[in-house]
């Protein structure tokens, strides 16, 4: 029996050890859900206020923006008239500019000023104009043109500086050149709608002023302070805040909205309070919960924890893990509700963020060239019309790279645009502020200079932009890319437009191309222009095809070892009939420009091979290829005719192509080896003075390399003048080529060629180009030089 009542006492106090550690666990978890409730409001508090905030700055700041747009629009205007402003204010849309009434335009006069002011503005299609001076003595402020948004009649002609917060608006906005807000007040349209239907307001405004910069007024906006607020929490915190929007200054507070519905059993702890630059003012923003809000954080957490904590405690050992999970499940929704948050805030920011550097990007892409940050041509033509035909000192400069699709053709776009950034900013270091330096197209650059008294002084101009540039050339990669050009100069004229202006620019600097010397040409009147000189020579070039006034002249490729002729080269002359002899560099270009290329260089490579055929002298002929012609699919064909036709063994031609038509063109690539898989061998002309890598020059179709007659030249017998030679050479070696030495004039330069290790040479020391009658002498064998 002891035993029994043992037993039961310690049932008992186990029974009642459980219920009180239950009863403490019970409390203790239902203060902490308590807790977490209020911490979730304050959090929602948090962010509807931060939200809040954000939102009225941004309409503040489209307000602004909007003005300015406006403002710019009518500042553009050299006589501002009523239609000009209606048609500007038309399009400007309210949808995203909650609570504003209106748009107006305000100008200034003394007292004495306001009848001639009334009568100019009366002109200007204001009718029934009635300025309204408001005192005497000071300077007014009167309304002219107004377009209302909301309805009510907007009054013009009233003196907006007889409204103390008004007028400081004004005031503050001529001070600051920007936008500026007054302090809260009834507009005046305003005041004769009933007490209960009247609202504060404020005034936004921002000065007016001529492209010049001369003050021209201001245009302003009244804005419902209480429309703002309440369009702003629909959109922001859907009624589940109320807030009071004052304004702090002036010595006491102005409330300048307020949206009621505050719940006063709120704890004072979720009260937020925020500021907002409003102008020169700053505005107290301040945030209470609503019903709405606490109902939407009761999510009942702490009746439920008390009935499942009381039910729990008759198991303890389940009662910690259950608990823990339903903390564990609350924890992680509150988590996932702030990270929502929080990657939605983000997003709205990186919108936000992108459309303003947007807006930026199309003003700076609307005047400005989107890669060197030039002038673009837009800007350039703005800046010539406003200055050509009124000032006498200005010159222009027209500047064009000289090789520039090569190094894009070599290179890729990318280098070729580091290339044009790198000559925009010599042409920035190059000019005044000033100047206009403008890029106008691919590879063409405007100089536009003012205050130039002589034309010497552009043309001191233009040779130090192409020093400058000689000075600064482009790496890449080992390769050093001299940047060049040609330019051309002109200075204005009396009653000059700018199409003239540019005409002449253009012409010199054709001329300037023309001679080929990267240098500065000055216009001058018996200039003529080059385009037009091409095309008739161009139509004449046509009729000397068909009349045989082009001739094969054959310059010999001699053995440097022993002089003995081994072959020669084919080359094309034209005898006009009235120009006399044509230089091909003059003839060349256009014919591959006109198409004519093809026909020709049929021509001269039949020619060629017949000549070759009837010497039977053992020698070969090299015939060279234009780009041009490479692009014709059916070459291959044609050339593989002609030797046909001649009876000449393709093992006795060479065909010599420039090294720039190989870059980066498979087609011509592919042509070359179909050519040689016929026994016909290729030669590189003019090698070293192109833009092909070395890795590339591994895998093209080549048997030959020609050096370039600039690098004969440079043989002086040192080490340094033999330098790029002696480099080809052992290329050429290291490839197993052959090599002809171009431009051979001296015995001294054949013989320190014929000691680095070139085999084959040409030049005016053996013999100038001949007719076919005349180099027969010196295709006779020959004694060993």
């Amino acid at each position: 029996m002891r035993v029994s009542k043992r037993r039961r006492w310690a049932d008992l106090a186990l029974v009642v050890v459980v219920l009180l550690a239950g009863l403490v666990t019970t409390g203790v978890v239902t203060r902490n859900a308590g807790r977490a409730e209020q911490r979730y409001a304050a959090q929602l508090m948090d962010r509807y206020t931060s939200d809040l905030s954000r939102a009225i700055s941004t309409e503040i700041q489209r307000y602004g923006d909007t003005l300015a747009d406006v403002a710019t629009a009518l500042g553009a205007q050299n006589d501002l008239h009523a239609d000009d402003f209606a048609w500007i204010t038309t399009r400007v849309s309210t949808r995203r500019l909650p609570g504003a009434t209106s748009l107006s335009f305000v100008v200034t006069a003394p007292d004495s000023g306001v009848a001639a002011l009334e009568d100019y503005w009366r002109d200007k299609g204001a009718t029934g104009l009635r300025l309204e001076p408001s005192g005497r003595g000071r300077e007014h402020a009167f309304m002219v043109f107004a377009r209302s948004f909301d309805g009510q009649r907007v009054e013009t002609g009233w003196d907006m500086s007889a409204v103390p917060q008004a007028g400081q608006a004004l005031h503050d906005a001529r001070t600051i050149g920007g936008l500026a807000v007054s302090r809260a007040y009834v507009l005046a349209a305003d005041r004769t709608l009933p007490a209960a239907e009247q609202q504060l307001s404020f005034t936004l405004a921002v000065p007016v002023y001529f492209l010049g910069g001369t003050f021209r007024g201001w245009l302003t906006m009244g804005v419902h302070g209480r429309d703002l607020l309440e369009s702003t929490l629909r959109a922001q915190a859907h009624d589940t805040v109320a807030a009071e929007l004052v304004d702090p200054s002036g010595g006491g507070e102005l409330i300048v909205a307020e949206v009621a519905g505050r719940d006063v059993a709120a704890p004072p702890a979720l009260d937020r309070l925020t500021y907002i630059g409003a102008g020169l003012h700053t505005w107290q923003l301040r945030v209470h919960p609503t019903d709405r809000l606490l109902e939407e954080t009761d999510r009942g957490i702490v009746s439920t924890t008390f009935v499942v904590a009381m039910l729990i405690t008759l198991l303890a050992t389940a009662l910690v893990g259950l608990l823990a999970s339903a903390r564990n499940r609350a924890m992680s929704k509150v988590d996932a509700a702030t990270a929502a948050l929080r990657s939605d805030i983000a997003r709205r920011q990186e919108v936000e963020t992108t459309l303003r550097q947007r807006e930026q990007e199309l003003r700076q892409m609307a005047l400005h060239d989107p890669l060197t940050g030039l002038a673009s041509r837009a800007g350039l033509d703005a800046r010539l019309d406003e200055l050509v035909g009124t000032r006498p000192d200005l010159a222009l400069l027209l500047i064009d790279l000289d090789g520039f699709k090569l190094v894009n053709d070599a290179y890729g776009h990318a280098v070729g645009d580091v290339v044009l950034t790198g000559f925009a900013e010599i042409l920035r270091g190059a000019v005044r502020e000033s100047d206009v330096a403008a890029r106008i197209g691919g590879d063409e650059f405007v100089v536009l200079l003012t205050g130039v008294s002589e034309a010497e002084e552009a043309c001191a101009t233009g040779r130090r932009i192409l020093a400058a540039a000689a000075a600064t050339p482009v790496r890449v990669g080992d390769d050093l890319i001299q940047v060049r050009a040609s330019i051309g100069v002109t200075t204005t004229r009396d009653s000059d437009r700018r199409k003239e202006l540019m005409r002449r620019a253009d012409i010199a600097m054709r001329q300037a191309k023309h001679l080929g010397t990267h240098g500065v040409s000055l216009h001058d009147p018996s200039m003529v222009d080059q385009r037009r000189a091409d095309a008739q020579l161009g139509e004449e070039l046509a009729d000397a095809v068909a009349n045989d006034e082009l001739t094969v002249l054959y310059q010999p490729l001699v053995d440097l070892a022993d002089g003995r002729p081994l072959g020669v080269e084919a080359l094309v002359r034209w005898e006009h009939p009235y120009l006399g002899t044509v230089s091909p560099t003059r003839f060349i270009p256009i014919a591959e420009r006109t198409g004519m290329i093809g026909a020709i260089g049929m021509a001269v490579l039949e020619t060629a091979c017949r000549q070759l055929v009837a010497w039977d002298a053992g020698l070969y002929v090299s015939v060279n290829l234009s780009p041009r012609q490479l692009s014709e699919p059916s070459l291959v064909q044609e050339v593989l005719a002609v030797l046909t036709r001649t009876g000449m063994d393709p093992a006795n031609l060479v065909l010599e192509i420039t090294e720039s038509a190989l870059v980066d063109d498979r087609t011509a690539i592919d042509m070359l080896a179909a050519f040689r898989s016929h026994g016909i061998r290729i030669a590189v002309d003019d090698f070293g003075t192109g833009y092909s890598s070395l890795h590339y020059l591994t895998r093209l179709p080549i048997d030959i390399l020609k050096i370039d007659r600039s690098f004969v030249a440079e043989l002086n017998g040192t080490p340094e003048g033999a330098g790029i030679a002696d480099a080809i050479l052992r290329l050429s070696q290291a490839l197993h080529l052959t090599t002809v030495a171009e431009g051979i004039e001296t015995t001294a330069q054949a013989a320190e060629l014929r000691e680095l290790g070139c085999v084959i040479g040409q030049g005016y020391l053996f013999a100038k180009p001949l007719p076919a009658d005349e180099v027969l002498s010196v295709l006779l064998p020959s004694s060993p030089s």
